[in-house]
């Protein structure tokens, strides 16, 4: 994980709490939920960003909008972060405890970069072969990037598998010339 350590401690103490309360699985629908609504909501991440609103004005707007829809020790969570004056660091404090279960639960992420879509059954066939390389289940993030010609590439952790056509043809470039 690539969070600072203020972001990986907060992710920390939440997963333990929620653990020790019995909460954790409606913890970890509650950090999706919120991701979720951060993802579509540029206002909540502006007004949650914003260094000079109040602890209590950021503390007041998240009671107000999760009261009742989220689990009390998520909501706890949140009114702590912006007490602290760290309700700006929420969106990576929630991906980095979305990274912290799912190592604990033995997942890991694959981020896939792809010319066109995959199918649902080249996703299928993909995660079973990066489940069989990694000895993990995988869940795949994937992206369409028009800049790749063809080909995949998959970031698995610290390693990247790169089946690009550019790649291909470069390492047949290399070939050809004997390198």
């Amino acid at each position: 994980m690539n969070a600072p350590e203020v972001v990986r401690r907060y992710a920390v103490t939440l997963l333990e709490a929620a653990q020790e309360t019995g909460v954790g699985q409606q913890v970890q629908q509650d950090v999706q939920g919120l991701l979720g609504t951060l993802q579509e909501s540029v206002e909540l991440r502006g007004f949650l960003g914003n260094p000079l609103t109040r602890p209590e004005a950021h503390s007041q707007a998240l009671q107000e909008m999760f009261r009742g829809r989220v689990q009390p020790l998520t909501l706890n969570f949140l009114q702590l972060l912006a007490q602290r004056r760290r309700a700006h660091l929420l969106p990576a404090v929630l991906e980095a405890y979305q990274e912290l279960a799912e190592a604990q639960a033995g997942v890991v992420r694959a981020q896939v970069r792809t010319a066109t879509a995959l199918s649902p059954e080249q996703e299928g066939r993909l995660r079973e072969r990066l489940s069989a390389f990694t000895g993990r289940q995988v869940h795949l993030e994937t992206e369409v990037d028009p800049a790749l010609r063809g080909g995949i590439v998959a970031r698995v952790g610290d390693m990247v598998f790169d089946g690009s056509v550019a790649s291909q043809l470069e390492r047949l470039r290399r070939q050809l010339l004997g390198r």
